[in-house]
């Protein structure tokens, strides 16, 4: 990623949400520049001026609010790709959310504002921001060097006319020239030749015969020989042009595609330019043979990627956009739009990794096309989203076509995951109909059968990474058991309702999940860790927080998780949290966590007794752990017996 000092600009009418704002960035980003605008109009001047790499937004602002000011930044070819985040309430309008979207904005910050958060979505949308450039660079260095080609090519064509001219006026011109125009027909792969009418004999150069693959010039000589290399479709093309010339005595110019000997199709530019003896005769025809494959597939290619999505090869946003609106027409009606959304994307990127991520869309966009029909228009307007647009479809036989998705998608798995995808579906039937209501009411369809799946392969995923986990170390499979047997005794001596005792249990379960992030072999490891391996386990709380952070049924677990390494004497990690600013269920794994590590035996070293344990739970209370959990510990060991 390019180094360039970071510049954040800030967008809300209310200045003390501004500075606040400013305060937290400049607290986490100290190099950061910040920038401040106390409404939308004057917020846009600035992106205009100061071209920020990240923009915070408040939505509701008077005058221009910010949705506004989203559409006209993603309106301008030069501010397009500068991430917008809207700040918005912690329980914020779902409405204001789609349209946030639907504006082009790129994230979400709730208030009152998390510190972790902030720095998450700065180091997202600044990953987003280079990513941006990058494409638009890329871009811009396949134009520049498809138009430096294009300009070469000409530059060498024009070169090479200038040359034939002289060849029709000076015989000895020509012989003085031929080096020259050899190495320029070479350069610009276009070669000359001659057709005598009266001989009925083809001359042509050295290019030429290199084009067409030919072994010899006797290969090419004559009109019936040359014809052979044409594509047989194209070959009444290729006579009505020549034709042509012979009746209108003009140049022309016209491409066509030929098979060369070794069987390589190539695409080629011939000019053909009718030939005078001093009387005015029509003697012959000369001109000029340009292999243009390379041109053609250059051109294609820009083609393509401006309309593809290079993940999935499907269609695009921007193709989608731009077919739907040609698309809505009477004769298309009923037309159902389908919107897909797969299921635990999020949870499967921060567990398994973006690659394993990125083959969960592959294989849905795979599932997608192979249930569709040839003619269905099937895109992926971004993240984890695809839309399919079925002409001259009802209802009905849409409801066919997603069952028949649904049934593939069930089929397929990943790293033993199911494929999940939701879907949900409107049919515009009626001219009148606003289509981008269709495909809003499409979405709100999605995500209604999104809430129902979800859960279910949020929670078959959480089952997954800890049974991976497991592989990846039995010793884990052990430790993590016993660990959950010992935060329900404590639950239980605590007290607590059967639902806090249930969640605790479970947390201890998989407190470890993180580890899933985590080497094997430093997981595995015989002998003490380095400082190097120990600062990577010391990962696996914020690695099992972001996993679990992502379920909204696992949030609150999520924070156990982060925690379960804080100290009650603030000296813990990863945030450094102390006493009852640890929550009890945190609280609670780290005095069972340490526990069980104290007594289990290592390749290393030898379990402790659980007299010794105690004894040391005893002298770290206090300190490492809340008293009043440690002691409930001790009371469950004493009382019962632990395995």
């Amino acid at each position: 990623m390019e180094t360039r000092q970071l510049k954040i600009l800030v967008i809300d009418d209310n200045r003390d949400n501004v500075i606040v704002l400013k305060a937290l960035i400049r607290d986490a980003f100290p190099e950061a520049i910040v920038l401040m605008a106390f409404d939308g109009r004057s917020g846009f001047e600035m992106a205009v001026s100061e071209d920020p790499d990240i923009i915070f937004m408040d939505i509701i602002m008077p005058g221009m609010d910010g949705f506004d000011v989203c559409r006209k930044l993603k309106a301008k070819t030069d501010l397009a790709d500068i991430p917008v985040v809207f700040v918005t309430a912690s329980r914020g309008d779902r409405e204001h959310r789609i349209l946030a979207l639907e504006c082009g904005g790129e994230g979400f910050l709730s208030k009152p504002i998390d510190e972790q958060e902030l720095i998450s979505q700065i180091r997202a949308m600044e990953k987003i921001r280079w990513a941006n450039r990058q494409k638009r660079n890329d871009k811009k260095r396949l134009d520049n060097r498809v138009r430096k080609q294009t300009e070469a090519l000409k530059a060498a064509h024009a070169r090479t006319l200038k040359l034939l001219k002289s060849l029709e006026k000076e015989n000895e011109a020509r012989k003085k020239s031929e080096k020259a125009l050899v190495e320029a027909q070479k350069l610009a792969h276009l070669g000359s030749y001659e057709i005598n009418f009266e001989s009925d004999k083809i001359n042509c150069s050295e290019e030429v015969l290199n084009i067409f693959g030919a072994s010899s010039y006797e290969a090419v000589n004559s009109k019936d020989r040359f014809l052979q290399f044409v594509q047989p479709d194209e070959i009444p093309t290729v006579l009505e042009n020549i034709n042509q010339v012979m009746v209108e005595k003009a140049t022309a110019d016209f491409i066509f595609r030929i098979i060369r000997q070794d069987g390589e199709e190539r695409i080629i530019n011939m000019r053909m330019i009718p030939q005078f003896d001093e009387n005015n005769n029509h003697v012959g025809n000369f001109g000029t043979i340009q292999d243009i494959t390379r041109i053609r597939k250059t051109e294609e290619e820009i083609r393509y990627l401006s309309y593809h999505d290079y993940l999935t090869g499907l269609f695009n946003r921007r193709f989608y956009e731009e077919v739907l609106i040609k698309l809505d027409t009477e004769e298309n009606y009923p037309m159902t739009l389908v919107m897909a959304d797969v299921n635990g994307l999020k949870m499967i990127n921060d567990s398994f990794g973006h690659a394993v991520g990125d083959q969960l869309l592959q294989k849905a966009s795979n599932v997608i096309k192979s249930g569709c029909r040839e003619n269905d228009v099937i895109a992926r307007l971004g993240g984890d989203e695809f839309v399919i647009i079925l002409a001259r479809t009802d209802a009905e036989t849409a409801a066919l076509i997603i069952k028949r998705l649904e049934m593939l998608a069930a089929r397929e798995k990943i790293r033993g995951l199911k494929l999940s995808i939701a879907f949900g579906s409107r049919t515009k039937t009626r001219k009148e109909e606003n289509i981008q209501q269709v495909l809003k009411n499409a979405e709100d369809d999605m995500y209604r059968h999104k809430l129902y799946e979800s859960a279910s392969m949020r929670s078959k995923t959480i089952e997954l990474i800890m049974n991976t986990l497991y592989e990846k170390s039995n010793r884990e499979m052990m430790h993590s058991s016993r660990v959950g047997q010992i935060c329900e005794k404590i639950g239980m001596r605590m007290k607590l309702d059967q639902d806090e005792i249930n969640q605790i249990r479970t947390a201890g379960l998989i407190h470890d999940i993180g580890k899933m992030g985590i080497d094997e072999k430093i997981l595995n490891k015989p002998g003490t860790l380095s400082d190097d391996e120990w600062k990577e386990i010391q990962r696996h709380p914020e690695i099992g927080y972001r996993i679990l952070s992502s379920a909204n049924e696992f949030s609150e677990m999520a924070n156990c998780i982060l925690e379960h390494h804080e100290r009650w004497d603030g000296r813990g990690y990863p945030k450094g949290l102390k006493g009852e600013e640890i929550s009890l269920q945190g609280r609670i794994v780290a005095v069972a966590d340490s526990f069980d590590a104290m007594t289990s035996d290592r390749t290393y070293r030898k379990g402790l007794a659980q007299d010794e344990a105690i004894a040391e739970i005893k002298r770290c209370a206090g300190t490492h752990f809340d008293p009043l959990v440690a002691k409930m510990l001790v009371e469950v060991v004493h009382s019962e017996k632990i395995h």
